[in-house]
């Protein structure tokens, strides 16, 4: 015999042999033919010749099939397969599709054919209900009830198995990310802030902001909007909100302040708003909060001494004595203290 399997210069190391008189095959070793290194059939060529000393030889080729048995357990390549599902969907909600693999023939018998199930699911807390479906046929993975909460529970992971026709059996698992909707709203940390600020020197304004604002919101991402809510109380238009690369907001100065200004010496209180994300329409009043702030003003050192009459005129006797009062100069600075 000559061909796949056959060694004739190290006959053990072959896969099968033929005895020489009676022409039977038979396997010298176990053979598989499953993928990755295993194959379905081998083809050879048989030799026979006669013992009449003429040297004559016919030959006929042989193919030998390997019938299949189911000796592989179905795999999942990777070992878990990742999926993500929307929050607050509705029930059949597609996840993600989850497949294992089985070197077994598909076309011999049911060796290959494989039903998925779901060994360990996750359970609602209200109702005890199962959470998710597989489809035991396409390995499909989707919600069996409606509304998953990303804020309550953000992932999940569920244990599935792969049987075939056989009765093996193999485990693999399914890592399940819920996507995040803006429906949280979002909330000041604070209703009220309080912040006392020093009086502006003339025209120059502090670069620097006199109050930072936080807010709460569950979602996973939030683009908060910051704003002054314009005539929500004097002072507002002083004043302007920028937004941090934190998500915090600033209050920053965009107008002299005086403390020696009668409207301005009791301080300034107005209202702020944020909205979570900047596609929101400020009449989605869930979407939207308020805040007050209180800004006192403190007093600086800017106004000069003032004598409250220009010059004063004194008569004084020539013979007066040494440490007579000639008269009073009497200054005035509007400043504090």
């Amino acid at each position: 015999m000559t061909g796949p399997g056959i060694d004739i210069e190290n006959p053990s190391d072959s896969n099968f042999d033929i005895n020489k008189a009676t022409g039977e095959i038979f396997v010298l070793k176990p053979l598989n033919r499953d993928p990755p290194h295993g194959r379905a059939s081998w083809k050879f060529t048989v030799f026979a010749q006669d013992e009449g000393g003429e040297g004559l030889v016919g030959f006929t080729e042989v193919q030998i099939n390997l019938k299949d048995i189911n000796d592989n357990v179905p795999q999942f390549p990777n070992g878990i397969a990742y999926g993500n599902v929307t929050e607050n969907g509705t029930i059949g909600m597609y996840v993600m599709t989850i497949l294992a693999e089985d070197y077994d023939d598909i076309n011999e018998g049911t060796n290959a054919k494989i039903i998925y199930s779901i060994e360990k699911n996750a359970i609602e807390e209200d109702t005890g209900l199962p959470i998710f479906d597989i489809n035991p046929d396409t390995g499909l993975i989707t919600t069996a009830v409606c509304c998953l909460d990303r804020e309550k529970t953000p992932d999940y992971s569920l244990q599935i198995v792969a049987t075939d026709g056989g009765g093996l059996k193999g485990t693999g698992t399914a890592s399940i990310k819920v996507k995040d909707l803006n429906d949280m709203p979002p909330r000041f940390t604070k209703d009220e802030w309080f912040v006392e600020v020093e009086e502006t020197d003339g025209s120059v304004l502090p670069e620097a902001p006199i109050l930072t604002v936080t807010v709460n919101d569950d979602d996973e991402i939030n683009n908060f909007q910051y704003k002054i809510i314009e005539s929500s109380g004097y002072g507002a238009d002083k004043f302007a909100m920028v937004k941090n690369a934190d998500g915090t907001g600033s209050l920053k100065v965009v107008q002299p302040l005086d403390y020696e200004d009668p409207m301005q010496i009791n301080g300034f209180r107005f209202r702020l708003q944020v909205i979570d994300n900047d596609e929101i329409d400020e009449s989605d009043m869930y979407h939207v909060d308020h805040s007050w702030v209180i800004v006192k003003l403190k007093d600086i050192n800017d106004n000069t001494p003032r004598f409250k009459k220009p010059h004063i005129e004194a008569a004084v006797y020539e013979n007066a004595d040494v440490g007579k009062n000639l008269g009073t100069f009497k200054a005035v600075d509007i400043d504090k203290g």
